[in-house]
């Protein structure tokens, strides 16, 4: 019974705990209820909030989106899912210039398209074709999360096919918010009005494949010779993975991206069972075999092409690009290329699929003249390249239209049939073309020279020689120009910097400037690191001739899409690169290279007087030649050399190229009136000093240049002192830069570098606080202090070595003290020494040489006595005393001057007479002690 309640209680003891437990339990279950409670309603307060913000931020999109998918609904047909009608390009008249896609559009009806194509496209880019009703919700909400994740940046589509065939066939290719929005708003419809095979269709026959291959007929033909029904596949797979990308997975220039591409999308059909085990190991080992069947279509002429990338640029525009053209470093040049290849290929194919019409504003007429000029120039070479299609000896050329800014003619090889535009889609070393551009415009915008400047063509020591190897000694900037002396370009931009000079360019949006040429004064001769395009100079100088004023101009005029309406319109709009004192001081140098007798462009003169400016270009060996010359009424550029560069002895630019120019200018000069360039306001003509400064109080108005006197820019000199100190800010700064890099390199290595390290800091502060430019100075600062800081934190380690060291110090400076003051005093009592035996030689000295006793000879006794005495203790001493007794001695001996006068006044000539001596009795001496 004991042993029962025992149990019993035991069994309460137990069931106590239990119970304990179950309700420390339940109260925190009770707890995090209640916890899940508040958490959820946080989460309905915060989702009510983002909710309110999105609304608020997305309806006027959301309103945009409804209002263009109703006016999609209104119209909406079959018709609207068949390829577009040819991109077509017009000229300034409106005439038909040229067309895009010819020829290589077919479409495949869905019975003529393979299933492996079919299924595969639902296996790799929309697995719920078949159920979904136009809009994947799973798919778009993965889009939202990655959307979020990306802060706001669409990377990832979460679109279905449905909405691709939208995106293709009734939208433009813009990734925006109001794009999807239409995209989702209108899919149900189309779902709805048509059947998933006709939107398969729709989409096969919408997509674009590369290489001018739309739609599936089409590239089936091409890449493999056969109908879109009859694909293998593999065969299927490429194109699948190719309409993803086509610039990245072409087969036919990127056949290991398309072969590994390839691969995926068969495993992916083999994922969902679209191919079988045997198919797929099968398929993965077949290698890449491409037919390249072509069709004749329209031929892309050089203003076609020009055409398209100029509307590509646009498009890129309007989507708000931003454009760059000189980079920092690498990473900065290949983080902006990766941004605008994707985009520009995207906005190429966009315009290549078909839809667009490209107004531009080319002159036709002056462009068979410009190509007839450059055909006729280059006649003399008949050589041929390796495949015999194309001469070897080829040129470019653009003309600008100098009132309106456009480009009104573009030539990009010899004859018509060449597909490869060398005057935009070609960079060459510009030689000494440039120099006007990047050295002596910028250089009188500085105000630190102008045209009369003396300057000093002599070797420069690493730097370049002149054509011929000659140097001239002192000219005038004015005639270095014209006669394109090499020395003299570098030695201006070494003064104002490549940096300086690079930055009008930028301006000016030169493509292809090297992050490489940053610090390059090789660029002021033109010795880029990819070189320079003919457009692009081409709107350099006509830049010049409208008084530095830059316009982003190209051929467009205008850009219309079939669905869109107008999409793009040129701008008016003009940005002053050069100021225009300095453009019209360098147009009336250039005038001189064609006026000159030395001028390199002497036998370019133009017909019936009409006034015009330029510069002859020819690199080294004369691989690439230029001539760049304008009038007030157009500009032209042309270029010759092989598209793989190579010597042409005896070409220079005023030759071939120069006399392209000529040819073509005098023809569309013709029946016009000799047109001066008009000096700005800020133009005065004065007398300079034998530096080439301007001579104040000899300035006027009358602008006829005579000997002795030449052009100045009152503006730009009353801006030279602000340069002056811009440039010694500059320099400052850079001076800080290079301390603060120093410092930055400094670790504690010694006790040097320990004891300073607060002096080197506190001098790097006190030169950073004077850097005008606050960004700098904080930036500088911060590095400084951010360096000194870890430096600090090094010199915690050295303080036992440094307490060890003082100490070490200390005693060896007491040490030091001590030696010094024991050597102190032995060399003052050697130098005492060395004057005591010297006054006691000199006083024994004094007793010498006498023919009887002197009256002072107590004196002189006794004061060598004295020094003689104040030598004792030394080792001369005794030598030093036995002088002083025999000297003593010999004094005492001699007569007194009495006996000296009567002995020699009474002596009888014939006869001997010895006086007697009666000299002063010698003293006794008593010998010292110590004496020896």
């Amino acid at each position: 019974m004991k042993q029962l309640k025992k149990y019993i209680g035991g069994a309460g003891d137990v069931l106590g705990i239990i119970g304990k437990t179950l309700g420390s339990y339940l109260g925190v279950v009770s707890n995090i209820a209640g916890t899940i409670i508040g958490i959820f309603a946080t989460v309905l307060v915060i989702a009510g909030i983002v909710g309110l913000c999105l609304y608020v931020k997305f309806l006027p999109m959301f309103t945009e989106a409804r209002e263009t998918v109703f006016d999609k609904l209104v119209n909406m047909s079959e018709d609207d899912f068949v390829m577009k009608e040819d991109t077509v390009v017009y000229d300034k008249d409106g005439k038909l210039v040229g067309s895009v896609n010819a020829g290589r559009y077919k479409y495949a009806e869905i019975k003529s398209i393979s299933p492996y194509l079919y299924n595969g496209y639902i296996a790799v880019e929309d697995k719920r074709f078949k159920t979904h009703g136009g809009v994947d919700l799973l798919a778009t909400m993965r889009a939202g999360v990655a959307l979020v994740k990306n802060g706001g940046d669409i990377k990832q589509g979460g679109s279905t096919i449905t909405q691709q065939v939208i995106k293709n066939n009734l939208l433009t290719q813009e990734k925006s918010y109001t794009r999807k929005m239409i995209e989702i708003m209108l899919a149900p419809t189309v779902e709805q009005k048509f059947t998933k095979d006709k939107i398969m269709e729709f989409y096969c026959n919408s997509n674009y494949y590369g290489n001018r291959c739309y739609g599936v007929g089409a590239a089936s033909e091409y890449y493999f010779g056969k109908s879109a029904a009859d694909l293998e596949p593999y065969e299927a797979a490429i194109l699948i993975g190719l309409s993803n990308n086509p610039s990245a997975y072409d087969p036919v220039n990127k056949p290991e991206a398309a072969l590994k591409k390839r691969n995926e999308v068969l495993k992916k059909m083999y994922d969902e069972q679209v191919i079988t085990q045997k198919q797929y190991d099968s398929s993965v080992k077949k290698k890449i075999k491409i037919q390249q069947l072509t069709k004749d279509g329209t031929n892309e002429s050089y203003v076609v092409s020009y055409a398209i990338h100029c509307a590509a640029l646009a498009l890129m525009e309007k989507e708000d690009f931003k454009f760059q053209y000189t980079f920092k470093n690498k990473e900065d040049y290949e983080s902006y290329n990766e941004k605008y290849s994707n985009l520009y290929s995207q906005k190429t194919n966009d315009i290549r699929e078909g839809g667009y019409k490209l107004y531009t504003a080319i002159d036709m007429k002056k462009q068979k003249k410009l190509q007839k000029a450059v055909d006729k120039g280059l006649a003399y070479s008949k050589e041929k390249n390796s495949d015999k299609t194309k001469y070897a000896l080829q040129g470019a050329a653009v003309c600008v239209d100098n009132s309106t800014n456009y480009v009104v003619a573009i030539v990009g090889g010899r004859g018509t049939k060449d597909s490869y535009n060398r005057a935009y889609l070609s960079a060459r070393q510009s030689g000494s073309s440039i120099k006007p551009l990047i050295d002596y415009t910028p250089a009188f915008e500085t105000g630190a020279y102008s045209p009369s400047t003396v300057v000093n063509d002599q070797p420069i020591e690493n730097g370049p020689k002149n054509s011929g190897g000659g140097y001239r000694g002192s000219l005038h900037l004015r005639e270095a120009v014209q006669r394109s002396i090499n020395t003299i370009a570098w030695q201006v931009l070494e003064k104002i910097t490549p940096k300086y000079g690079m930055s009008f360019l930028d301006k000016m949006h030169f493509h292809n400037l090297s992050y490489v040429d940053n610090d390059n004064l090789s660029l002021s001769l033109g010795g880029f690191t990819e070189g320079v395009r003919v457009v692009d100079m081409a709107k350099g100088f006509s830049t010049l001739a409208n008084n530095g004023s830059y316009s982003e101009k190209t051929c467009i005029q205008k850009i219309e899409h079939v669905s869109d309406g107008t999409v793009y319109k040129s701008s008016n709009d003009t940005t002053q690169v050069y100021t225009e004192d300095a453009a019209w001081m360098m147009t009336d140098v250039l005038k001189g290279v064609l006026n000159e007798p030395y001028g390199t462009g002497r036998s370019l003169k133009l017909d019936n007087g009409q006034i015009a400016a330029g510069k002859t270009g020819t690199t080294n060996s004369s691989k690439d030649v230029w001539f760049c010359g304008y009038t007030k009424y157009y500009t032209t550029v042309v270029w010759a050399g092989y598209d793989t560069p190579r010597a042409m002895p005896g070409v220079y630019g005023a030759s071939v190229p120069g006399g392209i120019w000529k040819n073509f200018m005098n023809q569309i000069h013709k029946n016009k009136k000799p047109q001066d360039f008009t000096a700005p306001s800020g133009i005065c003509l004065a007398k300079y000093d034998g530096k080439g400064n301007m001579i104040k109080g000899t300035e006027s108005t009358d602008l006829k240049r005579t000997s002795g006197r030449d052009f100045f820019s009152i503006t730009i000199l009353k801006a030279k002192a602000a340069y002056a100190d811009n440039l010694e800010e500059a320099s400052y700064e850079k001076k800080v830069r290079r301390k603060l890099e120093t410092f930055e390199k400094l670790t504690i290595q010694s006790m040097a570098d320990y004891y300073t390290l607060e002096i080197s800091y506190q001098e790097l502060r006190d030169m950073i606080s004077s850097i005008e430019d606050d960004d700098i100075r904080k930036s500088y600062a911060t590095r400084a202090k951010n360096k000194y800081d870890s430096l600090k934190d090094e010199t915690v380690k050295w303080k036992d070595v440094v307490k060890a060291y003082e100490e070490q110090q200390k005693e060896s400076n007491a040490e030091l003290a001590r030696e010094k003051k024991t050597a102190s005093k032995n060399a003052r009592n050697k130098q005492l020494r060395k004057t005591r035996v010297a006054l006691a030689n000199t006083r024994l000295k004094a007793l010498r040489g006498y023919d009887y006793q002197p009256d002072n000879m107590a004196t002189l006794l006794e004061k060598a006595k004295s020094a003689v005495e104040a030598c004792r203790g030394y080792s001369e001493y005794a030598s030093l005393n036995s002088k002083y007794q025999t000297y003593r001695t010999e004094l005492y001996m001699l007569p007194t001057k009495a006996e000296y006068d009567a002995q020699n006044n009474h002596h009888t000539p014939g006869t001997t007479s010895i006086p007697q001596a009666t000299a002063t009795p010698m003293p006794t001496v008593t010998a010292q002690a110590g004496a020896q």
